[in-house]
């Protein structure tokens, strides 16, 4: 348990991440939307939009994670994830051949019908 625990804990932070990387830069279109200018706080990178982001991203983050119907459901699908019976690498790759050949199969005969259907078009409207 203490094992799928790390896993969701790790998965918050990830998602903190993306979140805080995406809300800075909606937050930054926001006020260019707005003719507001980013002030810069400290050097290039650190302004009012990157910091408001940031900070937004955290609280959210904290919000869903202290939430107990959030936090029981990442557990639960984490359980759920490691239930899962995974593929082995030479099943992987067998199918992805098989996949492989086969769509090429299906491309064949699309040309083929695409090529007969056009010769036979030519042939009713007398273009050839």
């Amino acid at each position: 348990m203490d094992e799928v625990k790390r896993y969701v804990n790790l998965a918050f932070i990830v998602g903190a991440m993306i979140m805080a990387w995406l809300l800075t830069n909606i937050v930054k279109w926001g006020l260019g939307t707005f003719s507001v200018t980013d002030k810069k706080l400290m050097g290039q990178y650190v302004t009012i939009g990157s910091v408001s982001g940031i900070v937004l991203a955290i609280i959210v983050t904290v919000l869903l994670w202290k939430n107990a119907r959030v936090y029981s459901w990442a557990l639960n699908v984490a359980n759920e994830m490691k239930q899962v019976t995974w593929p082995t690498g030479d099943e992987t790759k067998y199918a992805m051949k098989v996949v492989i050949i086969m769509s090429c199969i299906v491309a064949l005969i699309l040309f083929c019908f695409d090529f007969v259907s056009k010769w036979l078009t030519g042939i009713i409207l007398g273009i050839n």
